[in-house]
């Protein structure tokens, strides 16, 4: 028996082209308006680790603002929730629900998009308080790198419509 079919072959072949035709195409291809953000959006945050984490990924992801056009700011809401109760009532899991609402204003003030994104993420507790304080810490990072990546996705793909 072969490894490939030609059937399998037929359609990996095909696929570009039935991409293509749909209307298919890459969302930072070279002169795309998500590639055109590189280095045109400036972004804030407000105080904290959080915050922060949140606005290096966004930085990571657009580049450093050297000739901004556009600022990004955006808000940091996380919902903590326990989720699972030991036979001693003490909580051993939490969940942390975030939200985070960003908007995007041109150089003359006016806001060109406005979006939300949701994410969860969850922790365990233990008995003891520094590791718990190191899970939720984390926790809380990777909530942050997840819904800055959300954002990311949301502006990249939407860029078409308000870049200029």
């Amino acid at each position: 028996m072969s490894l490939f079919s030609r059937r399998k072959i037929l359609s990996l072949i095909a696929l570009p082209v039935l991409l293509g035709a749909c209307g298919f195409s890459p969302i930072y291809s070279e002169g795309s308006a998500a590639s055109a953000l590189q280095g045109k959006l400036e972004i804030t945050a407000g105080k904290g680790r959080e915050y922060f984490e949140m606005r290096e990924r966004l930085i990571e992801r657009f580049g450093f603002a050297n000739d901004p056009r556009y600022t990004l700011t955006f808000s940091y809401i996380v919902n903590s929730e326990g989720l699972a109760v030991s036979s001693t009532a003490e909580i051993t899991r939490y969940n942390l629900d975030g939200i985070s609402d960003f908007k995007i204003t041109d150089s003359n003030g006016v806001v060109v998009f406005s979006g939300n994104v949701k994410s969860t993420t969850a922790y365990s507790a233990t008995s003891e308080t520094y590791p718990t304080q190191v899970a939720e810490q984390d926790a809380r990072s990777r909530l942050a790198t997840a819904l800055a990546d959300q954002i990311v996705t949301r502006v990249s793909a939407t860029a078409s419509s308000w870049v200029k």
